[in-house]
C-alpha cells in the first residue's frame, strides 16, 4: 500500500469517528431536551390547573365550609357546624326557607336559605351583606354572618325568642291559656317598628329606592325581653325586580298597582297597614302568609269609620281596655295618614316617630287589666278619625 493510501485511509477512519462522536453527542441532547420538553409541558399544566381551580374558587367565594363573620362577631363557626346542629323549621319566606339552628357552646341562631337571588359575584354579594350588616339599631335584628357559593347563599341572623308579631296577634284565638296582647305591648311595637323604619330611611345607601321593602308582621320579631327587631330588611338589593314585585309588600301599595313605580313612600304605606293589623287584629291580603284568608284592611277602615261601625273596628283585646280608647283612635289617625293613596300625602318617618312617641301608655298596670267597658271609645271619638279618612280620600 503506498503512502498516499495509507494517509487516505487514515483520515476516512478519523471522519467516520467524528461523525460517529457527533451522532452520540446528537442522541445525548436530543434526549435532554425531549426530558427538558416533557418537564415543561407538565409545568405548564400545573400552572393550567392552579389558574383553574383560582377561577372556581372566585367564582364559588369563600372556600368551602367557611362563614363569614361580620366585624365585631366573633367567629370560628363553619358551615358544617351549622349543618351539624339541632335544627328546627321556622317557616318559608319570601326569599329563602329560615331554620334555628341550636349549638351547644353558642346562642341559637337563625339560618336564611335565599332562593332567586340575582347573578351577584362574590364580592359583589359580600358588598351588598356588609352594608346590610353596617346598619345597627336597637330595633333592627343583627346580620351575624353569611356564607357565599355558586349553589348557596346564606345569612345568619340572632334568633328572637318569642317569635313575630303575626303569631302574637292572631295565634292562639281560641285557646284559653292565650296571653292576651294589650294595649301598651301593641303600642310599644308601634313605636319600635316606627324607628327602626325611621333609621332605615335615614341610612339607607342613596342608590336603594327602598329602604325596607317587605315590611309585614311576619318580618316583626319579639326577642325574650319583647325588644321588637325588625328583619328582612336591605334584601331588596340581592333580588331582581321582577321577583321583588311578585313578592314584596311595597310593590302592593297603590303606587305600584297604578304607576309601577316604589319609593320610601311605600314602606310608609306598609308601615300604616301593619298598624291596621295592630289596631283591628285582621289579616292585611297583601300580606296574609300562604294558606291564610285576609281582608283589603285599608279599604275596610275606611269604610268603617265612614259608617261609625266603633264596635267593629278595634281588636276586642283592647277595644274592652278601660283607659285606651285615646290612644287607640289617634293610632287609627296615622295609620289613616299612612296609607294614603298618594306618596306625597304620607308623613316622613320622622313625623311619624315624633307623633307615635305622643300617644301615651295605659297609664297602671290596673288600668290596664281592667277589660270593662271603656265610655271614652263611643261613635263621637271616632270623629276625627273620619275627617282624617274624609281629607285622606
Amino acid at each position: 500500500m503506498s503512502r498516499l493510501s495509507t494517509i487516505s485511509l487514515f483520515f476516512d477512519a478519523a471522519a467516520f469517528l467524528a461523525v460517529v462522536l457527533l451522532l452520540i453527542f446528537y442522541f445525548k441532547k436530543a434526549t435532554k431536551l425531549k426530558e427538558l420538553m416533557m418537564r415543561m409541558d407538565i409545568a405548564k399544566q400545573e400552572e393550567k390547573n392552579k389558574e383553574k381551580n383560582e377561577q372556581i374558587t372566585t367564582e364559588d367565594g369563600e372556600e368551602k365550609g367557611k362563614l363569614i363573620f361580620m366585624d365585631g362577631i366573633e367567629g370560628g363557626l363553619e358551615l358544617g357546624d351549622l349543618l351539624k346542629a339541632s335544627a328546627e323549621g321556622l317557616g318559608k319566606g319570601n326569599f329563602g326557607n329560615c331554620y334555628k339552628a341550636m349549638l351547644d357552646d353558642r346562642p341559637a341562631m337563625v339560618v336564611k336559605r335565599l332562593k332567586d337571588v340575582k347573578p351577584l359575584t362574590s364580592e359583589e354579594f359580600a358588598n351588598q351583606l356588609l352594608f346590610i350588616a353596617g346598619l345597627k339599631h336597637p330595633n333592627l335584628l343583627p346580620v351575624l354572618a353569611y356564607y357565599y357559593s355558586k349553589d348557596e347563599k346564606l345569612v345568619v341572623y340572632k334568633y328572637a325568642q318569642k317569635g313575630n308579631l303575626f303569631s302574637r296577634i292572631h295565634g292562639r284565638r281560641r285557646v284559653k291559656d292565650r296571653i292576651p296582647f294589650r294595649w301598651n305591648a301593641r303600642l310599644s311595637v308601634a313605636r319600635g317598628v316606627a324607628r327602626a323604619l325611621e333609621y332605615l330611611h335615614l341610612n339607607s345607601n342613596s342608590q336603594t329606592t327602598l329602604p325596607h321593602g317587605n315590611l309585614k308582621s311576619t318580618n316583626v320579631l319579639l326577642d325574650d325581653h319583647d325588644v321588637v327587631l325588625v328583619s328582612d330588611y336591605g334584601l331588596s338589593s340581592l333580588v331582581s325586580l321582577p321577583i321583588a314585585s311578585q313578592r314584596m309588600v311595597s310593590y302592593k301599595s297603590p303606587e305600584y298597582r297604578n304607576a309601577r313605580r316604589v319609593s320610601k313612600k311605600s314602606d310608609v304605606w306598609s308601615y300604616g297597614c301593619l298598624l291596621l293589623e295592630l289596631l283591628t287584629g285582621r289579616i292585611p291580603s297583601h300580606s296574609a302568609p300562604s294558606g291564610t284568608n285576609g281582608v283589603e284592611l285599608c279599604s275596610w277602615v275606611h269604610q268603617a269609620v265612614r259608617e261609625e261601625w266603633t264596635a267593629e273596628i278595634f281588636d276586642l283585646e283592647i277595644s274592652a281596655q278601660r283607659g285606651a280608647a285615646h290612644g287607640m283612635v289617634k293610632l287609627l289617625e296615622l295609620a289613616i295618614q299612612c296609607c294614603d293613596k298618594s306618596p306625597e300625602k304620607r308623613p316622613e318617618m320622622t313625623q311619624v316617630v315624633r307623633e307615635v312617641e305622643n300617644i301615651r301608655d295605659v297609664e297602671s298596670s290596673e288600668d290596664e287589666d281592667d277589660l270593662s267597658s271603656d265610655p271614652s271609645l263611643t261613635d263621637d271619638s271616632m270623629t276625627s278619625a273620619a275627617s282624617v279618612i274624609n281629607g285622606h280620600r
